[in-house]
Parts: structure tokens; C-alpha cells; sequence
């Protein structure tokens, strides 16, 4: 028997990926294979206006499926809005789903392929509580984003609108990904950053998760360090196809390194985004340099590796100031995506107590965090984060 006996770990890898330029010609094989003969596709009204589905149409047509398309999506998506694109997929006698878009069309899209399969409302599966009976119709999942990582897991941060509160659905899995990075290459700006923001922040919470494991662990360093290398290039030219590219891997593995946990900045970003209505990855960077902050005293030989990862000179034993060195790369890289100020977003002291609340409230995120963070902790946080004219300092 052994001594020491190493903790086991569980790591489920789903779906079905392709990815690299031009795979997304792939989606009406894809879909056809899955046994789809009519797709409800779930999209936002920004992509559906920018262009970001004609290609998509295309192939449906080609592989001989018809379609309808779903695209009234809110930027943080609720339970409504769930049920809303349940109720088009049965009228439109859909068979199969696929989501294009951003992390809350996806959502959205692994949300209604489990409620018109085994009922709902959404919010029954809150944190699993209600069990996935039966399979899914075919799922098929194209990011036009590189950042929430919603494509490679299966489940899905939705609104609770009674209760105005971000909260963790376990849904089901793609079926197929197709992660083509020639599909982000029209995205403007902000959305860029803010998306390769949140991937960033998934990476740096999986690693320094309580319930971190080795194979998070190496998907993690590695979207850390594609991020923090290529997202500087792409914000300064978005046109730059490798560099579009290499942000789409690092999401990626940003979002397998989340079977390894996350971070409290979530549950930050996810009060205000739920109050405020704000990208989701917007709210995470306004946040992530804090939390670092306040886990590195607890957790400062991860934070000194992943500021190597980050491109840090490792100092040995130096670890608080290796850290220290990372919390500010992170914070050049929020500068240079020019990251909104939570002033900016319209946030005031008068907010921060409920704020507060929800942050608390958000189990999941802090329970996975380094240190346990109390709500005195919380309202600081807030009141200093709302107190600043930038984004981060």
C-alpha cells in the first residue's frame, strides 16, 4: 500500500474538436452526420448583422439542411431568454441546434438542446441539482469569439431573472466544435480584449483553483502563456491571421483548464454584469488583478508560475515578487484592451452593498477559491474597485 497515497481526479473531455482556419466549412457535414435535417441556429443580433452567419447559412444549404435562426439574445443571457429559444426550436419542428457566437449564444444554445430534451425551466439544473436524463438532439457549437471557452464544457452561466443572480447551469456538451479563428477576425476591439481577458482569467483560476489537477494544470500554463504573447498583436492589428489564431488555441485550452476550478473574479464580474448587463469579460478584468492580489499570500508559488507563464524572469525563491511582477503584466494587459472603468459602466458606491450580496452569493465561484473571502473582504474590494477613474491601477 502506498504511503502517500495521491488524490484521484476525474477529467472529461468533450466534444468532438476541430479547429484551425476554414473549419467551419465543416458545419453542415458536421450536423448532416449527426443525423440533422432542420437546425435552429442560436446567434446574437450583432452577428447576424455584422455577416458572421452567411458563411454558416452557406453550408447548410450545401449539405442539403434547412434552417431557422434564433437571434433575440441578450448580452447576459437569463432563463427567458432560454425559454425563448426552446419555444422557436419546437414551433420551427427543429431536430438539432447549433449556437454561433459569443459565449451567451452558446449558452444559450447548450440551454434550450437540454430543456426541449428533458424539460425544464433552465433553472432546475442549477448547479446539477436536477439530473440530465436524456440525450440531447444534435448539438453543434461555432465560436465567433476567442475567450469564454464555452464550446469545450457543458455547462452554462445563465441569469436567474427572479432572483437578478448569475448562477451555473450543468447542461449538456457539443456534440461538435468548430473553432475557426477566420470567423473572429471582424470582431472589433473591445469584444477581442474583453473575451481573451476572461480566457485569461479562466487559466489563472484553474491553476490556482483549490480544486486544481495536473492536466488542468498544463492546459492552463499554456493558454497563459498564448494569451499574454499574441493578445498584444491582435489588438494592435486584428487583420493578423496567426495571431487571431493563436488567441483561438489559447481559449481553447483556457477552456479545458477550466475542468480544473476558477477564481472569486467571477463572482465579482458576475454581480455586476447581472446588475449592469455588461460583456461578461468586461467584468472579469475589472477584477482579476485584485483577486490576484489578494490570493497571492496564499497561494504565491502558483502565482510565481504563472507569472513565468506570463513571461516573467523567474526569480527562485523569490516567489512573492515573481507574482507581484505577474499581477502587473495582467494589468498592461487589461490597459492595452482598454478595459472600461466600472464608473464608466455606470457602478457607484451606492451599489456596492448589493453588489455585495450577489457576489456572496455566487458559492461556486468563491468555494473554488484559493482563500476563503468574506463579505468585509467583498465590500472593500468593491468600494476600491468603484473608487478608481481606470480600469485597473
Amino acid at each position: 500500500m502506498l504511503a502517500n497515497r495521491q488524490t484521484s481526479h476525474f477529467f472529461h473531455l468533450a466534444p468532438k474538436t476541430h479547429y484551425g482556419p476554414g473549419v467551419a466549412d465543416r458545419v453542415g457535414s458536421a450536423l448532416a452526420e449527426l443525423g440533422a435535417r432542420h437546425v435552429l441556429v442560436i446567434t446574437d443580433a450583432g452577428v447576424l448583422e455584422a455577416g458572421g452567419c452567411d458563411l454558416i447559412f452557406d453550408q447548410l444549404e450545401q449539405a442539403g439542411l434547412s434552417y431557422g435562426v434564433h437571434s433575440d439574445l441578450k448580452t447576459n443571457p437569463s432563463d427567458l431568454d432560454v425559454e425563448a429559444a426552446a419555444t422557436t426550436y419546437r414551433e420551427q419542428g427543429a431536430d438539432a441546434v447549433l449556437g454561433v457566437g459569443g459565449g451567451s449564444s452558446m449558452d444559450v444554445a447548450k440551454c434550450a438542446a437540454l430543456v426541449v430534451s428533458n424539460g425544464g425551466p433552465i433553472t432546475d439544473y442549477e448547479r446539477g441539482r436536477r439530473p440530465v436524463t436524456d440525450p440531447a438532439p444534435p448539438l453543434v457549437l461555432v465560436p465567433t469569439t476567442a475567450g469564454t471557452g464555452s464550446e469545450m464544457v457543458a455547462g452554462a452561466i445563465i441569469t436567474d431573472s427572479a432572483r437578478v443572480l448569475k448562477i451555473l447551469v450543468v447542461t449538456v456538451p457539443a456534440h461538435v466544435a468548430l473553432c475557426d479563428p477566420l470567423l473572429t477576425l471582424t470582431l472589433p476591439p473591445l469584444p477581442t480584449g474583453a473575451a481573451a481577458l476572461d480566457a485569461l482569467a479562466h487559466a489563472i483560476g484553474a491553476y490556482t483553483s483549490v480544486e486544481r489537477q495536473p492536466l488542468a494544470d498544463a492546459m492552463a500554463l499554456y493558454a497563459i502563456s498564448r494569451i499574454s504573447r499574441w493578445l498584444p498583436q491582435v489588438m494592435q492589428d486584428g487583420a493578423d491571421e496567426q495571431a487571431r489564431h493563436e488567441l483561438m488555441v489559447g481559449s481553447m485550452t483556457a477552456g479545458i483548464s477550466m475542468k480544473g476550478g476558477g477564481s472569486a473574479d467571477h463572482a465579482f464580474a458576475h454581480a455586476v454584469n447581472a446588475m449592469f448587463d455588461v460583456l461578461h469579460g468586461v467584468g472579469v478584468a475589472l477584477f482579476m488583478p485584485d483577486v490576484m492580489e489578494l490570493n497571492m499570500p496564499h497561494t504565491p508559488e502558483r502565482l510565481a508560475e504563472v507569472a513565468v507563464a506570463l513571461g516573467v524572469p523567474d526569480m527562485g525563491l523569490q516567489r512573492e515578487e515573481t507574482a507581484t511582477a505577474g499581477i502587473e503584466v495582467v494589468r498592461s494587459l487589461i490597459d492595452a484592451c482598454q478595459i472600461p472603468s466600472l464608473r464608466d459602466l455606470g457602478v457607484r458606491a451606492e451599489h456596492v452593498p448589493e453588489l455585495t450580496g450577489k457576489v456572496m452569493a455566487d458559492h461556486l465561484h468563491l468555494d473554488l477559491n484559493a482563500v476563503t473571502i468574506t463579505a468585509p473582504q467583498a465590500e472593500r474590494l468593491l468600494t476600491h474597485a468603484v473608487a478608481r477613474e481606470r480600469a485597473v491601477r
